[in-house]
């Protein structure tokens, strides 16, 4: 060090030098931060859509026989459905195989289904909820979904998926739903306070 140099220019120095040592690390940092992909929400609600069978209580003769296949069903949502069948290639569910169902106008559309997801983009809500009969988790994704008839619902708050659910609906639909997914929802229609 140079005795001759004042005491600020050496310490600016320093720093300088140290900047440009610490400065390949924080690139690297920020690339693997942008390398790191948030989560879509159409993959966050493809996960919820699966995990949601796992807590509901299917009446009997909910299944046609005891391997009978766990489906799912998606409608108004291309986005959510290709994230689904990804996630549940090859997954099973309280030992059923899981099968993604796109749903679309066709006779017999919900025939088998265990879960029915409508998304934002079908204007057929009220049709499908009315066609869904008997024990089907229907999960939406829309401002008055649960008032329409929906058990679930999402929404997206501060960046969060959240869901709320109508305890009544789900009794009409003869479905019992764990008391750790009513604890995790954001709110509960129908609970006894």
């Amino acid at each position: 060090m140079n005795p001759h140099l004042p005491r600020q220019s050496l310490l600016g120095v320093l720093g300088l030098l140290a900047a440009l040592w610490l400065a390949p690390l924080w690139l690297c940092g920020a690339a693997w931060a942008q390398a790191v992909p948030v989560q879509r929400e159409s993959a966050v609600k493809a996960a919820f859509l699966y995990k949601f069978g796992a807590f509901v209580e299917w009446p009997t003769g909910a299944f046609q026989r005891p391997d009978a296949p766990f489906v799912i069903g998606v409608a108004g949502d291309e986005a959510v459905a290709a994230d689904l069948e990804q996630l549940v290639a090859g997954r099973n569910l309280d030992g059923r195989p899981v099968l993604t169902r796109r749903v679309g106008t066709e006779a017999g559309a919900l025939a088998g289904l265990h879960v029915l997801f409508v998304g934002q983009r079908s204007e057929r809500l009220r049709e499908l909820l009315a066609a869904a009969a008997g024990p089907v988790l229907v999960v939406t994704d829309r401002d008055a979904g649960l008032r329409l008839g929906s058990v679930i619902n999402f929404s997206s708050e501060g960046g969060r998926m959240r869901f709320s659910v109508s305890l009544g609906a789900a009794e009409a639909r003869s479905l019992r739903l764990s008391a750790r997914l009513l604890a995790v929802a954001q709110d509960v229609e129908g609970r006894a306070r």
